[in-house]
C-alpha cells in the first residue's frame, strides 16, 4: 500500500537520513514508487535528495525537522 505523506514524512523524521530502498522495504513498495513520491515533496521543498555512489538518500530541509 503506498504511504500518506505523512506516514512517508514521519519514517523520514525519525532516521534523518533514509536511503530509497529502506524506505520501498518499510512499505512494500517498489523503488520507482518512492522516487515519484519523494519528487512530490522535493517540488514542494519538504525533503533534499542527496546522491551517494549508487545510492539516493533523503532527508528533511532545515525547516522541515
Amino acid at each position: 500500500m503506498i504511504p500518506s505523506e505523512k506516514e512517508l514524512l514521519e519514517l523520514i523524521r525519525k532516521r534523518d537520513l533514509v536511503n530509497f530502498s529502506l524506505i520501498a522495504r518499510h512499505f512494500d513498495i517498489k523503488n520507482a514508487t518512492v522516487s515519484d513520491l519523494i519528487a512530490s515533496l522535493e517540488k514542494k521543498k519538504i525533503v533534499e535528495v542527496k546522491k551517494l555512489g549508487g545510492s539516493k538518500l533523503v532527508r528533511l530541509r532545515g525547516e522541515g525537522k
